[in-house]
């Protein structure tokens, strides 16, 4: 499939248009919103933030917030008024974002972390025995889905050097920004990116300047731009499949379609890695339903992976 092409004419498309206007902006934005869940907060802050602003350029000030922004980093639990696609990023990358690519970071937005830092410590810790029945002479081949700014295939390049393998990971994004800063190896800076034993064998700074990836981990990435409703994925097959935060923004038919595309990259007898919420809420059952019928099962109690059956 020519990843362009299907991006371009998906609903999503980010429309031709240098300066549109607030109606405009709010038009791109209900038609994002039509294919998630109804009753999501985000879309409920972001469609708040449209009715206070008086045109685009006051919406886009109100998204870049800077008192709100920091506010709302050190409490992400409270009301967005607007920051939250902006609170995951920087202003280098927010910089490169046009208008529409900005509101949509409010409704799909970019939250990464180092997994041993953050929600996938315990998958960061279950990966040896995850792939324990991987030949290590041979490749292992990782997609990240989405990838956002690049820390969780950065986590899982670092993941698969502890457990021995030849790893390379392919992140994708629909967000081209965010594919950009990915490969630049320089991450998004956070409190807790250091919080690991081992994180200088695949981090580096110097002094007070940014945190990159090591040559090492650079060596075993690449990044491009895909999209997990119109299926513009690499073709794979992986071994492994990482989809985690993202599947929770979806419903009914574009939770189904998003998770049939994801599914279709892992290699019979392959991995393939969620995150709790699909594994307990009951939003995401539907998920647990489709993992079930396509021969996946659930290799861990207190960790996401579940492992697609060789003859499925």
């Amino acid at each position: 499939m020519n990843f362009t092409l299907a991006l371009m004419n998906d609903a999503w498309a980010i429309p031709p248009i240098p300066d549109p206007t607030l109606p405009e902006l709010r038009r791109f934005a209900e038609k994002v919103a039509a294919d998630l869940d109804p009753g999501s907060r985000y879309i409920a802050e972001l469609f708040a933030v449209f009715d206070a602003s008086s045109d685009a350029a006051d919406l886009l000030a109100r998204l870049a917030d800077p008192q709100r922004t920091a506010v709302f980093q050190t409490d992400g639990s409270q009301a967005s008024a607007g920051e939250r696609g902006f609170s995951w990023v920087d202003p280098q990358t927010w910089e490169v974002m046009n208008p529409f690519e900005r509101v949509l970071s409010n409704l799909l937005t970019g939250e990464t972390r180092m997994m041993w830092s953050g929600e996938g410590a315990p998958e960061f810790r279950r990966f040896p025995e995850a792939t324990a029945a991987h030949p290590r002479e041979q490749p292992f081949r990782v997609a990240s889905i989405p990838c956002s700014t690049g820390k969780e295939a950065f986590s899982l390049v670092a993941a698969g050097l502890e457990a021995g393998l030849d790893v390379h990971v392919t992140g994708v994004d629909r967000q081209p920004a965010y594919v950009e800063r990915a490969r630049s190896g320089r991450l998004v800076v956070h409190g807790r990116d250091w919080d690991y034993p081992r994180a200088g064998t695949y981090l580096q700074r110097s002094g007070q300047g940014p945190t990159t990836i090591r040559d090492a981990v650079r060596a075993r990435l690449d990044f491009e731009q895909g999209d997990v409703l119109t299926g513009a994925l690499p073709e794979g097959p992986f071994d492994l499949v990482s989809c985690r935060n993202l599947l929770g923004y979806f419903r009914g038919e574009t939770l189904e379609r998003a998770w049939t595309h994801v599914a279709a990259r892992v290699k019979p007898g392959g991995l393939l890695l969620h995150d709790a919420f699909v594994c307990s809420s009951a939003e995401m059952a539907p998920v647990r339903a489709l993992l079930e019928a396509a021969g996946y099962r659930r290799l861990f109690p207190d960790a996401s992976y579940f492992r697609r059956d060789h003859d499925a």
